[in-house]
């Protein structure tokens, strides 16, 4: 049998961070604490939107969003099959069908053509899974999800305003 190692970068903390880090601890606060509503204004300011909401994981922010957007018992969600469990878990959790797609040979992202192919009039959402710090093909997927726009029947006014598949970035490696 072939191993495959297939390498992670170490982490590149600066002193700058674990000064954060430390100010943080000493501070009594390691939650929602001043730094967490500093985060938030600062993303809402960034991002030009009313309010931001600091959750403790991606795959909280990924079930909330999930949950937003109406997607549950009858829908599906399609993933990569190269993922941590949490970007099938959130799918579970509320209730759609996990539709996984394998990876392609060359750089182990979803298998773009295999991802195509899954796409149904069912499918809500598609999570791209980018990994050890390099984005999917992102502009790729849109453009399979564009081709296959026609397919998207949405349930709820939400998804009606979306008009398409939902692209939702499991972006925790990014």
């Amino acid at each position: 049998m072939k191993k495959y190692n297939i390498p992670f970068s170490p982490p590149d903390i600066s002193d700058g961070e674990i000064n954060e880090v430390i100010d943080t601890l000493k501070s009594g606060w390691i939650t929602t604490g001043p730094k967490t509503k500093k985060l938030e204004q600062e993303l809402s300011d960034f991002t030009n939107t009313d309010k931001t909401v600091c959750l403790n994981s991606a795959t909280a922010a990924m079930e909330l969003t999930l949950r937003l957007l109406g997607v549950g018992a009858g829908d599906e969600v399609i993933t990569c099959a190269y993922t941590y469990t949490a970007s099938a878990s959130v799918i579970h959790h509320v209730g759609a069908k996990i539709v996984l797609v394998d990876t392609n040979k060359e750089d182990k992202f979803m298998d773009l053509k295999a991802l195509e192919d899954a796409i149904t009039e069912k499918t809500k959402v598609i999570i791209p899974v980018d990994l050890a710090g390099k984005p999917c093909k992102y502009d790729e997927i849109f453009e399979i999800v564009e081709r296959k726009k026609s397919l998207f029947k949405p349930n709820n006014k939400l998804q009606e305003k979306i008009g398409r598949v939902i692209v939702m970035a499991d972006a925790a490696h990014s």
